[in-house]
C-alpha cells in the first residue's frame, strides 16, 4: 500500500511525464505536417497542377498556426504558406521552413567540406 507520500511522488512523475509527452508532441507535429505536405505537393507537381488549390487551405492554416512565433521563422516566410501559390514555390518554402524547425543533424565526427573538390 503507498502512503500519503508516495502518491503525491507518483502524481508528480505522471504529471511530469505528460508534460514531457506535450512537449515533445509540440515539437515533432510541424515536421509531421511538413512531411506530409510534402508528399502531397510533390504529388501535384508529378501531375503537371501548376498551382495549390484552395483545398489545401485548411493543411495550411493549421501549419502556419502551429508555427507562428517559432525562432527563427518570420511571418513573410509563414505567410507564404498560401493555396494560389506556385506548387514548386510551395515546395520550396516548407524545405526552408523544415531546415528551421527540424534542421539536419551530422553524426559526431562529421567533417563537412567546404571545398568543392573535395566532396
Amino acid at each position: 500500500m503507498i502512503g500519503p507520500l508516495g502518491a503525491a511522488n507518483h502524481e508528480i512523475r505522471e504529471a511530469e511525464r505528460r508534460d514531457q509527452q506535450r512537449r515533445r508532441a509540440r515539437l515533432t507535429e510541424p515536421r509531421r505536417l511538413t512531411d506530409e505536405l510534402l508528399g502531397q505537393l510533390e504529388e501535384l507537381n508529378l501531375e503537371g497542377v501548376r498551382i495549390v488549390p484552395g483545398s489545401y487551405d485548411p493543411g495550411l492554416a493549421e501549419i502556419r498556426g502551429m508555427l507562428v512565433g517559432w525562432p527563427g521563422l518570420g511571418t513573410r516566410l509563414l505567410e507564404r504558406l498560401q493555396s494560389g501559390t506556385p506548387t514548386a514555390e510551395l515546395i520550396e518554402t516548407v524545405f526552408m521552413i523544415q531546415e528551421v524547425i527540424a534542421p539536419p543533424i551530422l553524426p559526431p565526427g562529421a567533417v563537412i567540406f567546404e571545398e568543392p573538390d573535395l566532396v
